[in-house]
């Protein structure tokens, strides 16, 4: 595995731990993406990185499972629950099979969390959205901010209708943005921004 490849499976694999942890509309106070993803080569390298079929789902796979281990751990750790009571990321679980189903299911999840990951990179490093944009659009879409309190902070004010305009302009980019490269090989890519 060369450089490029390597950073690429680190990418998408914070891309699923964010995923999982957004899932409960919370990212975790005070926890680093990296930090999770880091576990999870760790533990994919006591095992020799051996996998049961490509090596990419199953990258994905133990990021996954390692993000809800450390959701588990946090809410224990809050108080708001113990260890041994159900899962509150039900949805993600619910229909487990054991490993191997859970693997296999990780290939149809890689489109997915490939598509995220081209849609932060198109938020944040493409270089298709002004400034304004930007901050508009992850202020409502991803911070779940109203569009009348980012339209009051912006400079000039705006209304919270324009907000939603800026927000859906935005969106229309992205959306462009990943539909258009989601064939593309990342190391083929050109980046506009930075």
């Amino acid at each position: 595995m060369d450089d490029g490849e390597y950073k690429r499976i680190r990418s998408l694999m914070r891309v699923s731990v964010l995923h999982v942890w957004r899932a409960g509309n919370e990212v975790i106070a005070g926890m680093d993406p990296w930090d999770v993803v880091d576990e999870a080569w760790s533990s994919m390298a006591q095992k020799s990185f051996k996998s049961k079929g490509p090596f990419l789902p199953h990258a994905l796979t133990v990021a996954r499972n390692k993000a809800i281990d450390t959701r588990r751990r946090n809410e224990a750790r809050r108080g708001d629950r113990s260890m041994d009571a159900p899962l509150l990321l039900r949805n993600e679980l619910a229909d487990s099979g054991g490993a191997d189903v859970d693997y296999f299911q990780g290939l149809d999840q890689v489109a997915a969390i490939q598509k995220l990951s081209l849609a932060e990179e198109a938020i944040h490093e493409a270089g298709i959205l002004s400034t304004v944009e930007r901050e508009v659009f992850v202020a409502v879409r991803v911070n779940g901010r109203s569009r009348a309190a980012v339209g009051r902070e912006l400079d000039p004010p705006v209304t919270g209708q324009r907000v939603g305009q800026i927000v859906a302009q935005a969106f229309i980019k992205i959306q462009a943005y990943v539909k258009k490269n989601e064939d593309v090989a990342p190391q083929t890519r050109r980046k506009k921004g930075g």
